[in-house]
């Protein structure tokens, strides 16, 4: 437990029902959901709805969504909701047209949302709920309006400038050419329509239609390849988790294109040091997991992409063979240099996590990838596109190298801990682009190495080793900068928190559910 002296956020309890999201209003939606008889995936649904117009920057129906859904009786089921590239934009195109760069503004980092088909799958494989029910609140924010939050309205006015540069975009996301204030009010009409429509039609209702021939129309407008053939054949894939064991636990990730995988293998790594006389704030510590990240990332960046474009063996890589050899790269006085850690993009995203009162679970992720995504919106619609595009490479040969119906390796993970009796343990989450992997790495070890609560885990100062520099946060000590340094290691502070996260922990002995939410973000966990 923190200590009551020191700032911080409580650990929430609840016997029932617990949700944890990015923002209260979510939060809120979510629990009136489970109240009048929705299951977790129901309201993970609508909260993520709610989220997609209440926090704009990080999410949207223009963007993707991984999902691992555990129903109390059966297996843990993963969905990857993320789009496909368009079938026109494959690397010859961008050769004929001399692009060597896919910009984070260009149509062409725009793949196909993917996010709401996801939602109509989940709901049709486990909703309890009329699908058209999870966006009446989502839709009465966009079309009435809804308060604008501190971290929201704090990133708004960071892009500003972003948000200008498209005349539909600007007119849709700024109020008088500006970023809405905090405590403002701000509504979408053109996006409250759609989700009505996506509503009383499910995913067809974006997908085909009027919808997709706007979204088709606007992104051409400005040279996108697009068409409404693309949106058609985008399809959520539903498949079986990746598992490893972690102590007396099971781990649980998406398969690629996301990088769960790096989860299992630096928990792997991580389990081979030593933890009894470090603390979790050591110099030790932070030292060990940028090592950990540098050597996980190489081998991500180098091996990783869509499945069905390349090979991929789990198994290998989780190997005891694998493992040893890179440990053997990391050393406990001095830092790993590989210019092969360096990646593609560094975006943004939201997550929460739903447990109901039959205590099945939700660990759900959605995103638009960068701010605000490509600061592309359809016309008549309302849509904000994500630019995950930006994340494939034009290196012919490369596992994640862009081509037609392809989808680039993503950021975004939901993770989830089940015990040898297939019971969900905890269901959690980090934010942040591609810290995620660390981040979830970070707050595993904060549970089960350091004994901290759910709240703490995530409360706790973080670092993250990218592209050469050992990024911090503002709240770490002169003598743990120092000592850092001293390693070797390139000191960057962030303005900034790193990343966001909740997380729920299911407490079966006494019958009570434990959540936490992260103070970097609006975030809110609630229950009863």
């Amino acid at each position: 437990m923190r200590k009551i002296y020191e700032k911080g956020r409580s650990n929430i309890l609840a016997n029932n029902a617990m949700v944890a999201t990015s923002q209260p209003l979510s939060s809120q939606e979510a629990l009136d959901i489970l109240k009048i008889g929705g299951n977790a995936v129901d309201a993970a649904i609508a909260a993520s709805a709610v989220l997609s117009v209440v926090e704009p920057g990080s999410t949207g129906i223009g963007g993707d969504c991984f999902a691992i859904v555990k129903m109390e009786n059966n297996e843990p089921v993963s969905f990857n909701g993320s789009g496909i590239n368009p079938k026109n934009a494959n690397l010859n195109f961008f050769k004929k047209n001399k692009i060597d760069q896919i910009g984070l503004l260009s149509p062409h980092s725009v793949t196909i949302p993917g996010a709401v088909d996801a939602w109509y799958t989940m709901h049709k494989k486990f909703g309890k709920l009329n699908f058209e029910q999870l966006f009446k609140t989502a839709e009465i924010y966009a079309r009435d309006g809804f308060p604008v939050h501190e971290i929201e309205a704090y990133h708004w006015e960071k892009n500003e400038e972003k948000l200008r540069r498209n005349k539909i975009t600007r007119k849709e996301f700024l109020i008088n050419d500006k970023a809405p204030k905090f405590a403002s009010k701000y509504k979408n009409a053109k996006l409250a329509n759609t989700l009505k429509t996506i509503g009383q039609k499910g995913a067809k209702g974006f997908y085909e239609g009027s919808i997709a021939n706007d979204m088709v129309k606007s992104l051409n407008r400005l040279g996108g390849t697009h068409t409404e053939e693309d949106f058609y054949n985008q399809k959520t894939i539903i498949s079986d988790t990746l598992i490893s064991n972690y102590k007396e636990s099971y781990i649980h990730q998406c398969p690629p294109n996301g990088p769960g995988v790096i989860v299992h293998l630096m928990m792997k790594l991580l389990e081979k040091f030593d933890w009894k006389n470090v603390f979790s704030l050591d110099i030790q510590r932070f030292h060990i997991q940028a090592e950990v990240t540098k050597v996980c990332f190489e081998l991500k960046e180098a091996i990783l992409g869509d499945p069905n474009f390349s090979n991929f063996d789990f198994e290998q890589l989780l190997s005891e063979k694998n493992i040893n050899k890179m440990i053997n790269k990391i050393s406990l006085d001095k830092v790993y240099n590989s210019k092969k850690t360096y990646v593609t993009s560094h975006p943004e995203t939201v997550y929460l996590t739903v447990v109901d009162n039959d205590l099945n679970a939700v660990s759900f992720i959605n995103s638009i990838c960068h701010a605000f995504g490509s600061g592309i919106c359809s016309e008549n619609s309302g849509v904000l596109f994500q630019n995950r595009g930006v994340n494939f490479r034009l290196e012919e040969g490369h596992p994640n190298c862009i081509e037609s119906n392809k989808r680039p390796l993503h950021t975004i993970i939901p993770g989830l801990l089940t015990n040898k009796q297939n019971q969900t343990v905890m269901s959690y989450g980090v934010m942040g682009g591609q810290y995620q992997p660390i981040g979830q790495s970070h707050v595993l070890q904060n549970i089960f190495e350091f004994e901290m609560s759910m709240q703490e885990a995530i409360n706790t100062q973080r670092a993250f080793a990218l592209n050469g520099k050992l990024k911090i946060e503002k709240s770490f000590s002169e003598n743990l900068i120092k000592g850092l340094s001293n390693l070797g290691h390139d000191i960057q502070i962030e303005e900034d928190g790193i990343g966001g996260g909740q997380g729920i922990i299911i407490d079966r002995k006494e019958g009570i559910l434990i959540a936490g939410s992260d103070p970097r973000k609006d975030g809110l966990a609630i229950g009863y």
